[in-house]
């Protein structure tokens, strides 16, 4: 391996483990709030701490900057597409079990690509490809199986499949809108103005339709909790992302973060005491496998330099 490959290893992959590990645990701490709070404060208290974690950072930049405010107008389209996954994933724990959240928020990389059919007309040459039409097979029977088998043990909803995939929708849009309005800036200046915008929506939210007031109740553990989701799952996370992102390649960061599916329900077996059903895991296989589809798809047809 040439030295600058083991460079950019050895940059990205502490922050890969790190960001696996934080993101597959996710779940089990959203499904443990639901016990005692609900989804509009928990977002609230989680994005309050990411935004005081990274506002230092952006003062700073206009301090000290004179590209002026083009971020301000830049970061609305991907905040607006932030907010809205942000809402339904806080949700998304009260309808199903953690074990099959990221499975089903696996559809999208579906999402991104078939929104990028409609905003590229370059992009539509992937509809060409039978390696396309297997992955979205695979996806929609993928869910049906999650679906079918979540009803028959109770850990997943209706309602909770709907959360899940319209999440998947936002996140991809959001990356869509990143990649379009905010190549031009740094990743910690781009989602510092992001959680900027997203945090005064979730909290209107919270005090308008939350009980906000239940967390006069929280114990220092789960504070303790509230905190370590606020710093690892949002503030951190994002910009960790964007580490591996620019060190492994998207094509390799995508295809490895399939395992944290399975971190997840492995967690959640292990905390939570939740099982999936046989049916549910031949849907998460395919999900996974679904998204390699995608990947080597993508891979074979890089986007247009610029797009």
């Amino acid at each position: 391996m040439p030295c600058s490959e083991k460079t950019k290893l050895g940059r990205a992959l502490p922050a890969f483990i790190i960001l696996v590990l934080v993101w597959g645990s996710m779940p089990l701490f959203l499904k443990h709030f639901t016990d005692f709070l609900d989804a509009w404060t928990v977002n609230g208290v989680r994005y309050t701490v990411a935004v005081l974690f990274w506002l230092p950072f952006v003062l700073r930049y206009y301090r000290t900057s004179i590209r002026g405010t083009g971020i301000l107008r830049a970061a609305i389209p991907p905040a607006l597409f932030h907010a809205g996954g942000q809402v339904t994933w806080a949700l998304s724990p009260y309808y199903n079990d953690a074990s099959v959240m990221h499975f089903i928020a696996r559809t999208s990389f579906l999402f991104v690509m078939l929104f990028g059919f409609i905003l590229l007309v370059e992009e539509r040459v992937l509809m060409r490809k039978p390696l396309f039409w297997a992955g979205a097979a695979g996806t929609v029977a993928g869910v049906i199986f999650m679906y079918v088998g979540g009803v028959e043990t109770g850990s997943t909803t209706p309602l909770g499949l709907v959360l899940l995939l319209t999440t998947a929708a936002f996140w991809a849009l959001y990356g869509i809108a990143v990649r379009r309005c905010l190549q031009a800036y740094s990743a910690r200046l781009s989602f510092g103005v992001i959680s900027l915008y997203t945090v005064p929506m979730l909290w209107l939210l919270m005090f308008a339709v939350g009980d906000w007031r239940a967390l006069a109740e929280v114990g220092a553990v789960d504070w303790g909790f509230l905190i370590f989701t606020g710093l690892g799952g949002i503030a951190l996370g994002h910009v960790m992302l964007y580490t591996v992102i620019r060190h492994l390649g998207p094509i390799i960061t995508d295809g490895t973060f399939q395992l944290i599916p399975f971190l997840t329900a492995l967690g959640a077996w292990f905390f939570l005491g939740e099982h999936m059903s046989s049916l549910q895991w031949m849907g998460g296989v395919l999900l996974v496998a679904a998204a390699y589809a995608f990947l080597v798809t993508r891979h074979e047809y890089p986007p247009p330099v610029g797009g």
